[in-house]
């Protein structure tokens, strides 16, 4: 005698396969796509725009809000260091040195935090800025209103090199108060970002 399975039990069993296969697709698909993650909507619905950022162009992008949050208590207790760069002109003649200096966005981003930076530590948070002069002569730029900006400050808030937070601000006049009004803008960004 032929010893086997049925016919109508190797059917059965095939089906059962198929349908434990479609429910665990569909519920993986379902997770993923559809049910939102708590913690974005409660982000989203927290932060809300400052009138700074409605003033003048402002754009802020967390790229990772755990180490974001715990990083105001570094910045808060000095454990941070200020890089500073210049993007000059390139169509124009560059006149963004002479209106400020990088030792004097330093001391503004250091009045806007309201604490001094310590000196020879080794774990610390990275404040990498770049003043963007706008070259109104630039033929590539055909916006009339990045035309009428002359300039942008681009922060980048660092741990371990890893970006965790960044803030884009444009400034309409190349005055000191109005670059040192979007540092204040900047770190007030950071720090209505950061969810307690």
């Amino acid at each position: 005698m032929k010893r086997g399975a049925r016919d109508s039990q190797i059917i059965n069993n095939f089906f059962s396969l198929a349908t434990i296969i479609i429910i665990s697709v569909v519920i993986v698909l379902y997770s993923k796509y559809i049910v939102k993650d708590e913690s974005e909507v409660k982000t989203k619905k927290d932060i809300v725009q400052l009138k700074c950022e409605k003033d003048a162009y402002t754009f802020s992008k967390v790229f990772n809000q755990k180490l974001l949050d715990k990083s105001i208590n570094a910045l808060e207790k000095g454990y941070y260091k200020l890089e500073g760069s210049y993007l000059k002109a390139e169509f124009m003649p560059s006149t963004i040195q002479n209106v400020v200096s990088l030792e004097e966005m330093d001391k503004y981003f250091i009045e806007s935090i309201g604490f001094e930076p310590k000196k020879d530590i080794e774990k610390y948070l990275k404040v990498k800025y770049e003043i963007i002069e706008n070259d109104k002569k630039n033929p590539s730029k055909k916006n009339k209103e990045c035309r009428l900006n002359s300039g942008s400050i681009m922060t980048s808030f660092r741990i371990n090199s890893k970006e965790i937070f960044r803030v884009y601000t444009d400034f309409q006049f190349m005055y000191k108060n109005a670059i040192k009004q979007r540092v204040d803008c900047t770190i007030k960004v950071f720090k209505n970002n950061v969810q307690k």
